[in-house]
């Protein structure tokens, strides 16, 4: 099954191409089968919850973390859903990711505000991995929207590492199974650490690729140690959905908006773009066989699927559409219409003819980033 979600598994192996994918929206998720004449819709469940991310295990059991309600759990492929939050004193979840951690199968969840949890019993309860919140820059984590708050934007299990990043604050990694953290000096200014996706591949093993959200794609070739800024396509600022393929460690593929929030709902669109990079960022192609170019929406998800005869890729914006391409990139196709996909309240801030919404608007970031931000938007 194919997993399609803003904050959840986005890297997937299978042996023959998926016939079913689970698509984790604003309302709810959606299932879609794929028969000879196509995707359709097959069920629809958690209606009216916003879902954030979505993760199975090797068994196939599925998690869906939700913003406000804690984390559902199916048994069924998708159909029926039932909460498993004992143990959780936050409910308000913005990431999910489960796999194998020192030879451990866990599940793993990343609240608002940023506290971590882990079961290792498929959700029946849960612990609170507590030395992520011992991390200096603690105070410092934010959110530009209201209410301002810190969140686990994403978790990435790596063999023997644990790594988590904060929207906004703080890239950390243990060596431990979370009972002790080190924070990785990504930028001096905890608000410049503003952590969306992580990469990393076991055929490069010191290297690690995020999406930063204030300052663009950065690497680190030393295991976190130091850091260097990628170059970013000229028509791309807000670098938000990535991945890599799971067989060849030099292959990105990006998402990525022009200009950051606050140009979009000035200008009523994201300009959201895809992007595919053959050499691990040192250069980008812009991918437009199928794409819209110039569009409102953001895509906000973006999943590869790998096998032995090849690769799909789909991706989902904040509209609800729902592409695929077939052949690495070169052409796309809208199978679905689902609703919303998105990071947030993106969805609402870039909806047509929307009205001012305080919660949305009411943008507030550290000088540094507001003075890129302003320049940049007399530039576009």
């Amino acid at each position: 099954m194919i997993l399609l979600s803003n904050g959840g598994t986005n890297i997937q192996r299978s042996q023959a191409p998926s016939d079913s994918m689970l698509v984790g929206t604003v309302d709810g998720v959606a299932l879609l089968g794929k028969t000879e004449r196509g995707w359709t819709l097959k069920n629809r469940a958690l209606q009216g919850i916003f879902v954030s991310g979505m993760t199975a295990l090797e068994d196939g059991t599925l998690f869906a973390s939700t913003r406000g309600v804690g984390i559902a759990r199916s048994d069924d492929g998708g159909i029926k859903w039932r909460w498993v939050n004992e143990g959780l004193a936050h409910h308000e979840f913005w990431s999910t990711r489960a796999g194998r951690l020192q030879g451990r199968e866990a599940l793993f969840a990343g609240a608002l505000p940023a506290h971590l949890y882990v079961s290792e019993d498929k959700g029946g309860s849960w612990r609170e991995l507590k030395a992520f919140r011992n991390a200096k820059s603690v105070a410092q984590w934010t959110f530009p929207p209201p209410p301002r708050i810190g969140h686990i934007k994403d978790i990435v299990l790596d063999g023997d590492r644990l790594l988590v990043g904060v929207e906004i604050g703080s890239l950390q990694v243990s060596k431990d199974f979370g009972e002790s953290f080190v924070e990785l000096p990504v930028d001096p200014d905890p608000q410049e650490c503003d952590i969306h996706r992580i990469l990393v591949h076991p055929e490069r093993p010191h290297r690690i690729i995020i999406a930063n959200g204030i300052v663009g794609m950065m690497a680190s070739e030393d295991s976190g140690a130091t850091w260097q800024k990628m170059k970013m396509p000229p028509d791309a600022n807000y670098p938000d959905a990535i991945v890599i393929h799971p067989d060849q460690p030099d292959l990105l593929f990006m998402s990525a908006g022009v200009g950051w929030p606050v140009h979009w709902y000035e200008l009523g669109r994201a300009r959201g773009k895809i992007f595919r990079s053959p050499d691990a960022g040192k250069t980008w192609q812009r991918l437009l066989g199928g794409l819209p170019n110039g569009q409102r929406a953001l895509f906000s998800a973006l999943t590869i699927e790998a096998r032995p005869d090849g690769y799909s890729l789909h991706a989902a914006d904040t509209d609800g559409q729902v592409f695929e391409s077939l052949d690495g990139g070169d052409t796309w196709t809208i199978i679905a219409d689902v609703p919303p996909v998105s990071k947030a309240d993106f969805y609402k801030g870039l909806v047509r003819d929307r009205v001012r919404l305080a919660n949305v608007d009411d943008i507030v970031a550290n000088p540094t980033a507001t003075k890129r931000w302003q320049d940049a938007g007399r530039a576009l």
